[in-house]
Protein backbone atom coordinates (compact mmCIF):
# COMPACT_ATOMS: atom_id res chain seq x y z
CA UNK A 1 0.00 0.00 0.00
CA UNK A 2 1.43 3.58 -0.85
CA UNK A 3 0.60 6.37 1.65
CA UNK A 4 0.57 9.74 -0.16
CA UNK A 5 1.06 11.85 2.68
CA UNK A 6 4.94 12.23 3.71
CA UNK A 7 6.43 10.45 7.05
CA UNK A 8 7.33 13.20 9.69
CA UNK A 9 10.28 11.13 11.60
CA UNK A 10 11.64 12.09 14.97
CA UNK A 11 15.26 12.65 15.61
CA UNK A 12 15.83 9.89 17.78
CA UNK A 13 14.88 7.34 14.99
CA UNK A 14 16.15 8.87 11.98
CA UNK A 15 19.36 6.80 12.52
CA UNK A 16 16.83 4.39 10.27
CA UNK A 17 16.58 4.08 6.62
CA UNK A 18 13.72 6.02 4.78
CA UNK A 19 13.17 2.50 3.18
CA UNK A 20 12.62 0.42 6.36
CA UNK A 21 9.92 2.49 7.20
CA UNK A 22 7.22 0.16 5.75
CA UNK A 23 3.81 -0.50 7.07
CA UNK A 24 3.63 -3.61 10.28
CA UNK A 25 0.01 -5.51 9.14
CA UNK A 26 -0.71 -6.29 12.66
CA UNK A 27 -3.94 -5.21 14.18
CA UNK A 28 -4.25 -2.37 16.45
CA UNK A 29 -5.51 -2.74 20.04
CA UNK A 30 -8.19 -0.77 20.82
CA UNK A 31 -6.04 0.52 23.67
CA UNK A 32 -3.90 2.55 21.39
CA UNK A 33 -6.95 3.83 19.39
CA UNK A 34 -8.55 5.74 22.67
CA UNK A 35 -4.82 6.90 24.02
CA UNK A 36 -5.00 8.34 20.35
CA UNK A 37 -7.74 10.43 20.33
CA UNK A 38 -7.16 12.33 23.72
CA UNK A 39 -4.20 13.18 22.44
CA UNK A 40 -5.39 14.71 19.47
CA UNK A 41 -4.33 11.93 16.48
CA UNK A 42 -5.79 8.75 14.96
CA UNK A 43 -3.54 5.79 13.91
CA UNK A 44 -2.93 5.55 10.14
CA UNK A 45 -1.00 2.18 10.62
CA UNK A 46 1.68 0.42 12.46
CA UNK A 47 5.25 1.07 11.35
CA UNK A 48 8.42 -1.32 11.26
CA UNK A 49 7.85 -3.69 13.84
CA UNK A 50 5.50 -3.98 16.21
CA UNK A 51 7.38 -0.69 18.18
CA UNK A 52 5.73 2.13 15.72
CA UNK A 53 2.91 4.15 14.35
CA UNK A 54 2.06 6.18 12.45
CA UNK A 55 0.34 9.25 14.05
CA UNK A 56 -2.23 11.35 12.24
CA UNK A 57 -2.78 15.29 13.56
CA UNK A 58 -6.27 15.66 13.80
CA UNK A 59 -5.03 19.74 13.92
CA UNK A 60 -3.00 19.58 10.13
CA UNK A 61 -3.22 16.22 9.13
CA UNK A 62 0.52 15.00 8.72
CA UNK A 63 1.53 12.17 9.38
CA UNK A 64 4.65 11.67 12.07
CA UNK A 65 5.67 8.35 13.27
CA UNK A 66 6.27 7.24 16.87
CA UNK A 67 7.12 4.63 19.17
CA UNK A 68 4.16 3.09 21.03
CA UNK A 69 5.39 3.86 24.47
CA UNK A 70 5.67 7.42 23.14
CA UNK A 71 2.22 7.28 22.40
CA UNK A 72 0.83 5.72 25.67
CA UNK A 73 3.22 7.77 28.21
CA UNK A 74 3.45 11.02 27.10
CA UNK A 75 2.37 13.59 24.40
CA UNK A 76 3.85 13.08 21.48
CA UNK A 77 4.80 15.99 18.60
CA UNK A 78 3.49 16.74 15.23
CA UNK A 79 6.29 16.54 13.01
CA UNK A 80 3.82 18.78 10.97
CA UNK A 81 3.16 21.27 13.21
CA UNK A 82 6.08 21.49 13.92
CA UNK A 83 7.48 22.20 10.62
CA UNK A 84 4.89 24.84 10.05
CA UNK A 85 5.35 26.78 13.23
CA UNK A 86 9.17 26.83 12.34
CA UNK A 87 8.39 28.01 8.48
CA UNK A 88 6.15 30.06 9.72
CA UNK A 89 8.77 32.19 12.31
CA UNK A 90 11.04 32.16 9.37
CA UNK A 91 8.25 34.10 6.92
CA UNK A 92 7.95 36.36 9.77
CA UNK A 93 11.28 37.90 9.76
CA UNK A 94 11.95 37.45 5.96
CA UNK A 95 13.70 34.34 6.34
CA UNK A 96 13.41 31.41 4.24
CA UNK A 97 13.94 27.58 6.00
CA UNK A 98 15.91 25.67 4.04
CA UNK A 99 17.23 22.17 6.15
CA UNK A 100 17.20 21.29 10.17
CA UNK A 101 20.54 20.98 11.40
CA UNK A 102 21.01 17.26 11.59
CA UNK A 103 23.93 17.34 13.86
CA UNK A 104 22.44 19.45 16.32
CA UNK A 105 18.30 19.58 17.65
CA UNK A 106 18.32 23.28 18.25
CA UNK A 107 19.75 24.75 14.70
CA UNK A 108 18.97 25.07 11.23
CA UNK A 109 19.43 26.69 7.56
CA UNK A 110 18.07 29.65 6.68
CA UNK A 111 18.01 32.25 3.69
CA UNK A 112 18.77 35.37 4.74
CA UNK A 113 17.10 38.52 3.64
CA UNK A 114 20.29 39.34 1.73
CA UNK A 115 20.10 36.16 0.04
CA UNK A 116 23.09 34.01 2.13
CA UNK A 117 22.86 31.14 4.04
CA UNK A 118 23.47 30.55 7.36
CA UNK A 119 22.78 28.43 10.43
CA UNK A 120 20.77 29.54 13.15
CA UNK A 121 19.18 28.73 16.24
CA UNK A 122 15.39 28.00 15.94
CA UNK A 123 14.89 29.46 19.05
CA UNK A 124 16.47 32.75 18.23
CA UNK A 125 14.92 32.52 15.33
CA UNK A 126 10.89 31.95 17.20
CA UNK A 127 12.05 35.06 19.97
CA UNK A 128 12.52 37.14 16.72
CA UNK A 129 9.38 36.70 15.15
CA UNK A 130 7.99 36.69 18.31
CA UNK A 131 9.48 40.31 19.67
CA UNK A 132 10.96 41.40 16.47
CA UNK A 133 14.53 43.40 16.28
CA UNK A 134 15.98 45.62 18.59
CA UNK A 135 15.04 49.37 17.56
CA UNK A 136 17.32 49.93 14.93
CA UNK A 137 18.75 46.65 13.97
CA UNK A 138 17.71 44.39 11.27
CA UNK A 139 17.70 41.26 13.88
CA UNK A 140 19.98 39.15 11.99
CA UNK A 141 24.11 38.84 11.26
CA UNK A 142 25.36 37.60 7.90
CA UNK A 143 29.24 36.72 7.96
CA UNK A 144 29.56 37.00 4.31
CA UNK A 145 28.16 40.48 3.86
CA UNK A 146 29.44 41.23 7.20
CA UNK A 147 33.25 39.96 5.55
CA UNK A 148 32.28 42.45 2.82
CA UNK A 149 31.09 45.68 4.76
CA UNK A 150 34.99 45.24 6.82
CA UNK A 151 36.37 44.86 3.40
CA UNK A 152 34.75 48.37 1.73
CA UNK A 153 35.62 49.83 5.29
CA UNK A 154 39.05 49.08 4.79
CA UNK A 155 39.39 49.85 0.96
CA UNK A 156 38.11 53.46 1.36
CA UNK A 157 41.24 53.82 4.15
CA UNK A 158 43.96 52.30 1.71
CA UNK A 159 43.94 49.23 3.21
CA UNK A 160 42.78 45.28 2.70
CA UNK A 161 41.35 42.84 5.31
CA UNK A 162 43.57 39.46 4.67
CA UNK A 163 41.92 37.41 7.08
CA UNK A 164 40.68 36.75 10.58
CA UNK A 165 42.85 37.90 13.73
CA UNK A 166 46.33 35.96 14.16
CA UNK A 167 45.14 36.03 17.83
CA UNK A 168 41.62 34.45 17.65
CA UNK A 169 39.83 37.68 18.36
CA UNK A 170 36.59 37.91 17.20
CA UNK A 171 36.29 41.90 17.28
CA UNK A 172 39.78 42.13 15.55
CA UNK A 173 40.93 41.27 12.00
CA UNK A 174 44.30 41.34 10.26
CA UNK A 175 44.39 44.08 7.69
CA UNK A 176 47.70 44.97 5.20
CA UNK A 177 48.42 48.79 4.19
CA UNK A 178 48.24 49.17 0.46
CA UNK A 179 50.77 51.72 0.39
CA UNK A 180 53.38 50.58 2.39
CA UNK A 181 52.24 46.46 2.32
CA UNK A 182 52.94 46.26 6.25
CA UNK A 183 50.20 43.72 8.07
CA UNK A 184 48.60 44.60 11.69
CA UNK A 185 45.93 43.84 13.67
CA UNK A 186 42.96 46.38 13.65
CA UNK A 187 40.11 46.21 15.37
CA UNK A 188 36.39 46.25 13.98
CA UNK A 189 35.55 49.13 15.64
CA UNK A 190 38.33 51.57 14.65
CA UNK A 191 37.90 50.00 11.04
CA UNK A 192 34.64 51.40 11.11
CA UNK A 193 35.91 54.95 12.53
CA UNK A 194 39.36 54.56 10.70
CA UNK A 195 41.41 55.59 13.96
CA UNK A 196 44.01 53.53 13.64
CA UNK A 197 47.69 53.91 12.78
CA UNK A 198 49.93 52.05 10.14
CA UNK A 199 52.95 50.65 12.18
CA UNK A 200 55.25 50.41 9.13
CA UNK A 201 55.35 53.41 7.10
CA UNK A 202 53.90 55.48 10.31
CA UNK A 203 50.44 57.07 8.54
CA UNK A 204 47.88 57.88 11.31
CA UNK A 205 44.33 58.77 10.97
CA UNK A 206 45.16 62.41 12.21
CA UNK A 207 47.09 63.10 9.17
CA UNK A 208 44.54 61.29 6.99
CA UNK A 209 41.78 63.56 5.02
CA UNK A 210 39.10 64.20 6.98
CA UNK A 211 35.75 66.74 7.00
CA UNK A 212 33.26 69.36 9.18
CA UNK A 213 29.70 68.92 8.81
CA UNK A 214 26.28 69.74 9.78
CA UNK A 215 23.40 67.11 10.26
CA UNK A 216 19.88 67.93 10.90
CA UNK A 217 17.88 65.65 12.78
CA UNK A 218 14.52 65.38 13.92
CA UNK A 219 13.88 63.73 17.64
CA UNK A 220 9.73 62.69 17.83
CA UNK A 221 8.39 65.15 20.75
CA UNK A 222 11.32 67.06 20.95
CA UNK A 223 11.51 69.40 17.11
CA UNK A 224 14.50 69.94 15.12
CA UNK A 225 18.22 69.97 15.86
CA UNK A 226 21.38 70.35 13.99
CA UNK A 227 24.92 68.98 14.97
CA UNK A 228 28.39 70.49 13.81
CA UNK A 229 31.24 67.94 14.22
CA UNK A 230 33.95 66.41 11.98
CA UNK A 231 34.94 62.78 11.10
CA UNK A 232 36.47 61.34 8.51
CA UNK A 233 33.21 59.42 6.92
CA UNK A 234 30.15 61.83 7.61
CA UNK A 235 27.58 59.57 6.57
CA UNK A 236 29.32 56.58 8.55
CA UNK A 237 29.21 58.61 11.59
CA UNK A 238 25.15 60.02 10.60
CA UNK A 239 24.48 56.12 10.23
CA UNK A 240 25.52 54.31 12.60
CA UNK A 241 28.75 55.76 15.38
CA UNK A 242 25.93 58.28 16.95
CA UNK A 243 24.04 55.60 17.51
CA UNK A 244 20.90 58.02 16.95
CA UNK A 245 17.31 56.79 18.87
CA UNK A 246 14.24 54.96 17.08
CA UNK A 247 12.23 57.06 14.36
CA UNK A 248 14.95 59.83 14.75
CA UNK A 249 15.56 61.52 11.32
CA UNK A 250 18.70 62.30 10.39
CA UNK A 251 19.98 64.34 7.50
CA UNK A 252 23.69 65.37 6.02
CA UNK A 253 23.22 68.93 5.16
CA UNK A 254 26.72 69.80 4.49
CA UNK A 255 30.30 68.86 4.45
CA UNK A 256 33.48 70.82 4.02
CA UNK A 257 36.49 68.56 3.11
CA UNK A 258 39.81 69.01 5.75
CA UNK A 259 43.40 68.47 4.53
CA UNK A 260 43.48 66.49 7.86
CA UNK A 261 41.55 64.91 10.99
CA UNK A 262 43.87 66.68 13.22
CA UNK A 263 43.21 69.98 11.42
CA UNK A 264 39.54 69.47 11.31
CA UNK A 265 39.27 68.49 14.96
CA UNK A 266 40.74 71.97 15.48
CA UNK A 267 39.43 73.86 13.66
CA UNK A 268 35.36 71.78 15.17
CA UNK A 269 36.25 73.24 18.61
CA UNK A 270 36.87 76.47 17.09
CA UNK A 271 33.92 77.05 16.09
CA UNK A 272 31.95 75.80 19.06
CA UNK A 273 33.61 77.93 20.98
CA UNK A 274 32.51 80.42 18.98
CA UNK A 275 29.08 79.38 19.17
CA UNK A 276 29.04 79.00 22.85
CA UNK A 277 30.38 82.87 23.59
CA UNK A 278 28.02 84.38 20.72
CA UNK A 279 24.93 82.33 21.12
CA UNK A 280 25.11 80.33 24.39
CA UNK A 281 20.82 79.87 24.27
CA UNK A 282 21.49 77.93 21.49
CA UNK A 283 23.67 75.18 22.80
CA UNK A 284 21.49 72.04 23.80
CA UNK A 285 22.63 70.66 27.20
CA UNK A 286 23.73 66.72 26.71
CA UNK A 287 21.21 65.82 29.06
CA UNK A 288 18.17 67.23 27.05
CA UNK A 289 18.83 64.34 24.04
CA UNK A 290 21.23 61.99 25.86
CA UNK A 291 18.59 58.92 25.45
CA UNK A 292 18.13 60.29 21.41
CA UNK A 293 21.63 60.86 20.37
CA UNK A 294 25.43 59.08 21.71
CA UNK A 295 27.49 62.46 21.94
CA UNK A 296 28.51 64.71 24.85
CA UNK A 297 28.22 68.05 23.15
CA UNK A 298 27.97 69.75 19.58
CA UNK A 299 24.25 70.09 18.91
CA UNK A 300 22.68 73.64 18.49
CA UNK A 301 18.66 74.66 18.33
CA UNK A 302 17.27 74.49 14.90
CA UNK A 303 18.10 78.03 14.47
CA UNK A 304 21.33 78.14 14.47
CA UNK A 305 21.83 75.87 11.28
CA UNK A 306 22.02 79.12 9.12
CA UNK A 307 24.90 80.36 11.58
CA UNK A 308 26.75 77.28 11.29
CA UNK A 309 25.89 76.86 7.04
CA UNK A 310 27.57 80.28 6.83
CA UNK A 311 30.63 79.51 9.36
CA UNK A 312 31.11 76.19 6.94
CA UNK A 313 30.83 78.74 3.67
CA UNK A 314 33.68 80.68 5.15
CA UNK A 315 35.99 78.11 5.91
CA UNK A 316 35.36 76.43 2.33
CA UNK A 317 36.16 80.03 0.57
CA UNK A 318 40.02 80.52 -0.48
CA UNK A 319 40.20 83.69 2.08
CA UNK A 320 39.96 80.90 4.79
CA UNK A 321 41.76 81.15 7.12
CA UNK A 322 40.96 84.50 8.81
CA UNK A 323 42.77 86.05 11.55
CA UNK A 324 39.09 87.45 13.05
CA UNK A 325 36.51 85.44 13.64
CA UNK A 326 33.16 84.63 11.20
CA UNK A 327 30.38 86.83 11.83
CA UNK A 328 27.31 85.54 11.93
CA UNK A 329 24.38 86.33 9.26
CA UNK A 330 22.26 89.02 10.28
Amino acid sequence: MTHKKPLHIPRGSRHIADDKWTEYKRRIPATWHAAARRKGYRIDRRLLDRLYVALECLTCGAHTAHRVYTLMAVQPACGGCQQAARQGDATKVGFTLQARDEAHRHYATYTLPCGHEARLQRGRVAKLAKEGPAPGARGYHCDICYARKLQDQAAKLGWSVIGADVEGESNYRQLEHDACGYQQRVSTGNLATGRFNCGGCGESWVSAPSALYMMRFRVPGYGVYVKLGHSCRPDRRMRSELRLGKNVEAELLDEVPMPSGQVARRVELGLHRQLEADHPTKVIPRDELADWINVTREVYTADAEPIIRRMLDEIESPRWPRKTKIKPPS
